[in-house]
């Protein structure tokens, strides 16, 4: 009993500790208020993008944070409030009692700022969160949702769960895991052999895009952290530039090999879904949940057109392989072509057989794009004639992933599907060159 009564007295007057802005502050910003006060989006004139932002008072003209004095500073004021038409977040919970708690005595204690760069992004200060570790052996299946060929066709690389995996496109064997991705990859870059873009997150938490060298996995650089999934990237035919969009419904551009940002826009009202570069590595267009398509100057980050055509959801894009005709198809199963402007082709309407998502889109030659769809289906259209010119295969489940890969005269598609599976067809012929399953240990 008196060694209880003795730790108490001791514990009772034994300091807190002290409370870390990046480690424990910033990361409740960055998940529940950034979204609304950030670049383009900056709610009643305030910004929280960077500690130097965070520090300056908004339209109200009241100081954000007071060190020492909670009720005076308009940060805490706002998440802590009872009423209902001033409380912070806007048409969302309130913060959980925890984080309130912790955010005040952050301020009573002085509100010190761990970080060197008041300047840095927000998200920059944050300690990255320690990954977990892929399976090494898949309990089932995991769906294929992005692939990439690496420049000489000998290797595939595959989305996994926080990894990326590498197989032989002779032999369907796994030559590698790159662990410490995303955990979700949904688009992947093979840029040069050293050069290899994962883009991906964590679904309304976290996107990320990396560029990893293969050969030496240890050697990697994170291009972007962003505050919801990377749904969507491509790199330039020339291998000059990188391009990314996701949730936060921004498009993001990089120089190569360096991966400094060239530029960034917010082109679209909702998700980037898909993505394509042009031939000529000077556009690049983007598919979004907004219901349209558009086409953006790859140099400058400006927007040439936008494409209105849609009902609904639109899924991919791609060029025509001139650069000056673009196709995107949408969640109800039409393909629309449209111009350098914007402007619907004659005769634009694409239907393949069966109203089913449009998932990939790529062209085989001028005047015959290639789909892959939700039914598993992959087809060849005849552009001119508007119709269905070849099935060239089908699966029992929806194709996610779509590549051409030209090999001297004949050439190769490469489809990877919900169903875990990786397949390599010839074309014009049913039966796969060579399938896997794309999961290892499975």
């Amino acid at each position: 009993m008196l060694r209880a009564l003795l730790f108490l007295a001791l514990t009772a007057h034994a300091p807190a500790a002290e409370i870390s802005f990046s480690r424990q502050v910033a990361p409740i910003l960055l998940d529940q208020c950034i979204e609304c006060h950030r670049s383009g989006k900056a709610k009643g004139g305030y910004r929280l993008d960077t500690i130097e932002l965070m520090l300056k008072a908004g339209d109200s003209k009241t100081a954000p944070v007071v060190a020492g004095k909670p009720d005076e500073s308009e940060l805490y004021r706002l998440i802590a409030t009872h009423e209902d038409d001033d409380r912070m977040p806007k048409k969302a919970d309130a913060l959980p009692e925890k984080d309130m708690k912790l955010i005040r005595e952050w301020i009573v204690s002085g509100a010190k700022l761990d970080a060197a760069d008041p300047k840095a992004a927000l998200r920059a200060i944050v300690p990255e969160l320690q990954k977990v570790s892929a399976p090494a052996k898949y309990p089932r299946p995991l769906p294929v949702t992005a692939l990439a060929l690496n420049p000489t066709g000998s290797t595939l690389a595959c989305s996994g769960y926080f990894e990326t995996t590498l197989w032989e496109t002779a032999t369907g064997k796994l030559q590698a895991r790159i662990d410490g991705m995303p955990e979700r990859i949904l688009a992947l870059a093979w840029i040069s052999e050293n050069q290899l873009a994962v883009a991906g997150g964590v679904p309304g938490r976290s996107g990320e895009v990396w560029l990893v060298n293969p050969s030496q996995p240890k050697e990697r650089k994170r291009l972007v952290s962003a505050r919801d999934c990377v749904l969507a990237m491509v790199a330039s035919p020339d291998g000059k530039l990188l391009a990314c969009g996701g949730a936060d419904n921004q498009v993001r551009c990089f120089d190569l090999p360096s991966g400094k940002l060239k530029w960034q826009i917010e082109p679209h009202a909702d998700w980037i879904l898909g993505m394509a570069f042009s031939p000529d590595s000077q556009h690049i267009a983007t598919a979004s949940r907004d219901r349209t398509a558009k086409r953006i100057d790859a140099t400058k980050g400006e927007i040439e057109a936008t494409f209105t055509g849609h009902d609904c959801t639109v899924l991919s894009v791609a060029f025509s392989p001139d650069s000056k005709e673009t196709i995107s198809g949408d969640v109800e199963g039409d393909i629309r072509r449209w111009d350098r402007n914007g402007e619907p082709k004659k005769d634009g309407i694409l239907r393949p057989d069966g109203r089913t998502e449009m998932l990939a889109l790529s062209f085989l030659d001028a005047e015959t794009p290639v789909a892959a769809m939700g039914s598993g289906a992959v087809v060849s259209m005849d552009s001119k004639a508007r119709k269905t010119k070849d099935k060239i295969t089908r699966y029992d489940d929806r194709v996610n992933v779509l590549l051409l890969q030209r090999i001297e005269k004949t050439a190769r598609i490469i489809t990877g599907c919900h169903d875990g599976r990786v397949r390599i067809n010839e074309f014009g012929k049913a039966e796969p060159l060579l399938q896997f399953l794309a999961s290892p240990g499975w």
